[in-house]
């Protein structure tokens, strides 16, 4: 399974992709909205993962904006340390796929693959 991970933390962008690539996941990373657009546009994924909570472009915007590319059907999970109590249907509301909070845990994130895969 081929996933993208778009956050402005270096740290969390590693964590995430270590812990993905325990479970056999392809992960390629991104720093900022307008990078996941462009990753988006050349690259294929079977899931992104969203931080919300970035600098320029948050992740909201960048979902929206990646719904206007042309076929674009690929699941997005949020992935933020909004934990408040209605965050994840706030979310999901919004049109995300599914609600991670931070920290993560590869118990949570081994459930999203697995309804993905």
């Amino acid at each position: 399974m081929k996933i993208l991970i778009v956050d402005d933390s270096l740290i969390n962008l590693k964590v995430a992709a270590k812990m993905l690539e325990k479970i056999d996941c392809l992960v390629e990373t991104a720093t900022s909205g307008k990078e996941c657009i462009e990753k988006v546009k050349s690259n294929s994924y079977d899931l992104i993962l969203m931080d919300i909570m970035m600098p320029e472009m948050d992740g909201i915007e960048t979902f929206n904006k990646l719904k206007e590319i042309e076929n674009f059907h690929t699941p997005v999970v949020t992935l933020t340390a909004d934990a408040e109590p209605n965050a994840k249907e706030k979310y999901l509301d919004l049109g995300f796929n599914e609600y991670i909070s931070k920290p993560i845990s590869l118990e949570i994130l081994k459930e999203i693959i697995k309804q993905y895969k």
